[in-house]
């Protein structure tokens, strides 16, 4: 008997929410929902740090991961199903602090910058020459991140124009203290459902048509629509 599918994702509001009761929606929540259904096949999505659910998925665990950054550094690791979102990335910082004068990311070094642990931004910014410790800071979840900015412990932080806003509002934090300093160019901004490298290729066929139909029809556009995020 094979074993069974594994579903892993992160808390990532409006994309995955875990709810105070322990279930979780979310616009792809329920795109993968109705894929799974779609395909027959029964599995329920597990909620862990981003961190455990890269790991668990880069293992043979049967599993599929969402939602995902693509690159190079990952290529070789997954089975990528397709993609699901296209995002744009930012440095932010709190409207109270200094100009930030940053036209390219070698001109962020002189400030601290934090960002998730096993994100692709801390691959993105360890390859642009930023150390850990001197002026990257490595959070394990969102709520960190974010309280070391608010704190003054980061100059900045490493994020996009989807999530952050839904972040702080999820932290009772106020979102008009912050404000966009940098746009990040040339880095990877497209979010993918994928698997790992043990899941039956089938099963990853029939996911990925399931997915290429779930869009022609308009049904996904109409669960984005549904969550307020921007189609590309």
């Amino acid at each position: 008997m094979s074993q069974p599918l594994r579903v892993v994702t992160e808390n990532l509001p409006p994309l995955q929410i875990l709810q105070k009761d322990g279930s979780i929606t979310g616009a792809m929540v329920e795109v993968v929902n109705l894929l799974l259904k779609n395909v027959n096949i029964e599995a329920t999505i597990e909620v862990y740090p981003w961190a455990r659910s890269y790991q668990i998925a880069l293992e043979p665990h049967n599993t599929l991961i969402f939602s995902m950054f693509r690159d190079e550094s990952r290529e070789d690791l997954f089975q990528w199903i397709g993609e699901l979102l296209t995002i744009n990335s930012y440095l932010v910082s709190l409207q109270s602090t200094k100009n930030f004068t940053i036209t390219s990311i070698n001109d962020a070094k002189k400030y601290s910058i934090g960002t998730i642990r096993e994100d692709l931004a801390e691959h993105y910014l360890r390859k642009n020459g930023f150390i850990e410790n001197e002026n990257l800071y490595l959070s394990s979840d969102y709520k960190v991140l974010w309280h070391m900015l608010y704190s003054g412990r980061t100059d900045l932080a490493f994020t996009n124009d989807i999530f952050w806003q839904h972040e702080l509002n999820d932290l009772n934090l106020d979102a008009t203290k912050v404000k966009l300093v940098y746009q990040i160019p040339n880095f990877a901004s497209h979010l993918y459902l994928a698997a790992s490298l043990d899941v039956d290729k089938a099963v990853v066929e029939r996911i990925k048509t399931a997915l290429s139909k779930l869009k022609a029809s308009g049904e996904y556009q109409a669960i984005l629509h549904k969550w307020n995020i921007p189609f590309n």
